[in-house]
C-alpha cells in the first residue's frame, strides 16, 4: 500500500508517529476490517501515550502489532519499528516521566477559542451558560477575565471565531456578540469582592482599555489605584478613536462607572508632565498605558498641506463634538481598522465619494474582514496596489503602482484630485512625559520586560499599544491583566502567579441537549445591523441587539472543546470494533473534530467502546429503561431499543450490536440473545432455563 510523508523529521517522535498512522488510516478506508483494526489499535496506543496515559506496557503492545501490520503494510510496520527502536529513550520519557522533549504531548492543550483570545476568556463556559439561558452566569464568567465585556461585544475582531473548530466542519460559532448578550441580559453587573487594603498606591497613566483593566484587577487585590488622563472623558481609544456607531458611548461609560464603583479614582483633564514625578507624589508603582493617540503622517513630500489630515485627529475631533466637515471627495490612505473607521466616518461628515487607496490587496489588509465588508457595503471604494508618492498643491496626490502588482512594469503614475486626503496608516505616541527617565524606547514603543512588563525604571510598568504597538482592545486587556499580576507581585514582594495568566476553565457547565442536525449546521445567524443606505447619514450604532433566543440556539452549536479534548480515541476504538460509526478530521493544530453527527445516527450500535476509551467523559453510552442512548457532548446521536435476555428477560443489547456480535462469532442471529450474567451462570453449572 502507498505511504505518505506524514510529518517533518523535527518535532516529537510520538506525535510524528501518530500523524503517520492516521494518514495510513485515511488511505486504508474501505480496506478489510482486520487491517484497519490493526492500524487503529496502533494509533489508539500512540494516542494514549501522547495524552499522558501511556505505560511501558503500551510500548510492548505496539511492538506486538508490527508483525500483524507487516504482511499487508510492510512500510508502516518498518516505520513503526524504526520509531520505537531509534528513539526509545523519548518513548520511555513519555510513558514513565510523562514528559515530551518537544513540549507537544502529555499536557492538556487549551481550548482553541480560549487560547486565541488575548484575554483568555473562557468562551465554552460562556456559550454553555447562554445556551441554557443562564445569562447572569455567563456574565459572571466573563467578568473574571475582562472588565469590558459589552465593549468587547461591539469592537472585538473575534480571533476566537477564527480558531473555532466548527470552521473545520461547518461554520464558526458566532461568539463576538455573545458578550453583549450576557451583559445586556445578565441582570446587571455585580461588583467583585476586594481584598483588604494593602496600603500600596498605584498610579495609572491613561484610561484606555489597558489602564482601565489594570485598575480593575489591582483594586481587587487591595491596592489604592488612581488613573490620570489628559482628556476630558475616560476611555482612551475606545472613546476617542473608535466611532460611536461601532461602540456607543453609553456602553463604554456603563463599564467605566463599574470600575470607579470599585474604588478606582479617575482624574480627567490631568496630564502627567513627568512620569518620575509620580514617585514623589507617594505612588509605590506606576503603569503607563497612554496608547498611540497621535496620527502618523504619510511621510511623503507635501504631506504637511492643509487638506491632508491625520486619521486619529479626524476621528478624535468627531468624537469631541467638533463636527469637522469633509468632502465631497475624500481619499483615505491605509488598510487597517483606523483607515476603515476614517472612511466610514467621512460619509457621516459630509463626503459623497470615499476611496481607500491601499498599497497591497484586500486579502492583505490588516483590518477585520467584517469591518471591510461594512465599509464596502456603505459605498467606500477600495483601490488596490497603489502607493502615494507625493502630495501636490491644488488638492492633488500622486500614486505609483505597487511593485507587486501584475502590471507594475508598465503602469504609469496617476494624479488624483480630492477635497481631503486622510492618513490612516498608523499611530504614534506622545512620549514627552517620559522626560529624562531611564525608560528605553524601540520603534516608538516603550521597552518592557516580556514577562513582568516592567520598564528600565524600577516600579514603572507599561502595557497595551504604547508597549506592544497598535493592536486591539482585547489585546490591551490581556496585556493589562499580566501587568496587574506583575505589579501586585512587585508591591507585595511575592512571585508572579503565572498559572493565573494562562487560560483557565472558569466554570463547569452541564451539556446542552442539541439535535444532531443542528449541532453542525452549516449556516450561522447574522447579527442584525442597520441598513447601509440609512446608517451612512448617522452616528447611531450600526449593530442591533443580538436576539437572546437566537443566541441560545447558536450557543448550542458550540462543540464544547472544554469537554471533548479532541484526542480521537473514540474514533479509533470504533474502527477497532468494526462499526466505523465515528469519523473525525484533524484541524491544523492536530486536534480531532467530529465530521458531523449524522453518521453515528445511522451506524452506531451502542456497544460503548467509544465511551470506554474517552478520557474526559465527553461521550456517554447509557441504558435508560429499555433504550440505549449514545451521546456526544450533549447531542444524542442514536437512541436504540434493547433486546431482552432470553433467560432473565432483562434488556441488555441493541439489535445492531447483537447482529455485529453474531457476525463476528459466526453464530446465528436468529437465536434469542442471552445476557453475559446468565451465560456465566450456565458456565458455572448453575440452574439455567431459557425462558422464551
Amino acid at each position: 500500500m502507498t505511504t505518505e510523508n506524514a510529518s517533518p523529521a523535527e518535532g516529537c517522535i510520538v506525535a510524528n508517529t501518530l500523524s503517520a498512522l492516521r494518514i495510513q488510516l485515511r488511505l486504508s478506508d474501505g480496506e478489510p476490517h482486520a487491517l484497519r483494526a490493526a492500524l487503529a489499535s496502533a494509533a489508539r496506543i500512540v494516542t494514549e501515550i501522547q495524552i499522558g496515559r501511556g505505560t511501558p506496557a503500551h510500548l510492548d503492545k505496539l511492538s506486538m502489532l508490527t508483525p500483524e501490520l507487516a504482511s499487508a503494510m510492510p512500510a508502516v510496520a518498518e516505520m513503526l519499528t524504526a520509531a520505537l527502536n531509534e528513539q526509545r529513550a523519548e518513548w520511555l520519557r513519555h510513558v514513565t516521566d510523562y514528559v515530551c522533549s518537544a513540549g507537544l504531548c502529555t499536557e492538556a492543550r487549551p481550548v482553541p477559542c480560549q487560547a486565541a483570545c488575548p484575554a483568555n476568556i473562557d468562551i465554552p463556559s460562556i456559550l454553555a451558560h447562554i445556551a441554557h439561558g443562564q445569562y447572569n452566569d455567563a456574565l459572571s464568567v466573563l467578568l473574571l477575565d475582562t472588565p469590558l465585556p459589552n465593549s468587547c461585544g461591539f469592537v472585538c475582531p473575534a480571533p476566537c471565531e477564527d480558531a473555532c473548530v466548527q470552521k473545520n466542519v461547518s461554520s464558526a460559532v458566532v461568539i463576538k456578540p455573545m458578550k453583549s448578550v450576557a451583559a445586556r441580559c445578565g441582570g446587571g453587573y455585580t461588583l467583585p469582592d476586594c481584598d483588604p487594603p494593602t496600603g500600596k498606591k498605584v498610579a495609572i497613566v491613561g484610561s484606555g482599555p489597558a489602564g482601565l483593566t489594570a485598575a480593575y484587577y489591582l483594586v481587587q487585590k487591595g491596592h489604592h489605584v488612581e488613573i490620570f488622563d489628559e482628556r476630558s472623558e475616560p476611555g482612551g481609544i475606545m472613546r476617542y478613536g473608535i466611532p460611536n456607531y461601532r461602540l456607543p458611548a453609553e456602553v463604554l461609560q456603563a463599564e467605566v462607572d463599574r470600575i470607579t464603583a470599585l474604588g478606582v479614582t479617575i482624574h480627567t483633564n490631568t496630564p502627567i508632565a513627568k512620569v518620575t514625578d509620580l514617585n514623589e507624589r507617594g505612588f509605590d508603582a506606576s503603569f503607563l498605558a497612554t496608547g498611540l493617540q497621535n496620527s502618523r503622517r504619510l511621510g511623503i513630500p507635501g504631506d504637511d498641506q492643509r487638506f491632508v489630515l491625520g486619521g486619529m485627529d479626524f476621528l478624535r475631533n468627531v468624537r469631541n463634538g467638533k463636527n469637522p466637515r469633509v468632502g465631497p471627495h475624500v481619499i483615505v490612505i491605509g488598510g487597517g481598522n483606523v483607515a476603515i473607521d476614517v472612511a466610514m466616518t467621512a460619509f457621516r461628515q459630509g463626503a459623497t465619494k470615499v476611496e481607500i487607496w491601499y498599497r497591497r490587496t484586500r486579502a492583505d489588509m490588516p483590518a477585520s474582514e467584517h469591518e471591510i465588508t461594512m465599509a464596502l457595503d456603505e459605498g467606500v471604494q477600495l483601490i488596490e496596489q497603489w502607493t502615494p508618492t507625493r502630495v501636490l498643491p491644488g488638492n492633488l496626490i500622486e500614486f505609483s503602482r505597487t511593485k507587486t502588482a501584475a502590471d507594475a512594469a508598465t503602469a504609469q503614475p496617476v494624479t488624483v484630485h480630492a477635497d481631503q486626503i486622510i492618513a490612516g496608516i498608523g499611530q504614534d505616541a506622545d512620549l514627552s512625559y517620559l522626560g529624562n527617565s531611564a525608560i528605553e524606547l524601540r520603534w516608538g514603543n516603550i521597552v518592557t520586560d516580556p514577562i513582568t512588563l516592567m520598564t528600565a525604571e524600577p516600579g514603572i510598568f507599561s502595557g497595551g499599544d504604547i508597549a506592544h504597538g497598535g493592536s486591539t482592545v482585547v489585546a490591551a486587556i490581556g496585556s493589562a491583566k499580566r501587568a496587574a499580576e506583575s505589579i501586585h507581585a512587585y508591591l507585595t514582594g511575592s512571585e508572579m502567579d503565572h498559572a493565573a495568566l494562562r487560560p483557565q476553565r472558569r466554570d463547569r457547565v452541564p451539556v446542552v441537549t442539541v439535535g444532531a442536525k443542528a449541532r453542525t449546521a452549516p449556516q450561522r445567524p447574522h447579527v442584525p445591523e442597520m441598513a447601509p443606505v440609512i446608517r451612512i447619514n448617522s452616528h447611531a450604532p450600526i449593530q442591533y441587539d443580538f436576539c437572546e433566543e437566537v443566541a441560545r440556539v447558536e450557543a448550542g452549536r458550540c462543540l464544547r472543546c472544554d469537554l471533548c479534548i479532541g484526542c480521537g480515541l473514540c474514533e479509533l476504538a470504533c474502527i477497532e470494533v468494526g462499526t466505523e460509526a465515528l469519523r473525525m478530521i484533524a484541524t491544523k493544530d492536530g486536534r480531532m473534530v467530529f465530521d458531523g453527527f449524522m453518521r453515528p445516527a445511522e451506524l452506531c450500535i451502542g456497544c460503548g467502546a467509544c465511551a470506554a476509551v474517552c478520557p474526559s467523559g465527553a461521550i456517554t453510552v447509557e441504558t435508560i429503561g429499555k433504550e440505549r442512548l449514545t451521546a456526544i457532548t450533549g447531542t444524542v446521536v442514536r437512541r436504540q431499543p434493547l433486546l431482552s435476555c432470553a433467560v432473565c428477560d432483562e434488556p441488555f443489547v441493541t439489535a445492531t450490536q447483537y447482529e455485529a456480535m453474531c457476525a463476528r462469532l459466526g453464530t446465528d442471529p436468529g437465536v434469542a440473545p442471552v445476557c453475559p450474567s446468565c451465560l456465566r451462570q450456565k458456565a458455572s453449572g448453575a440452574a439455567f432455563h431459557v425462558g422464551h
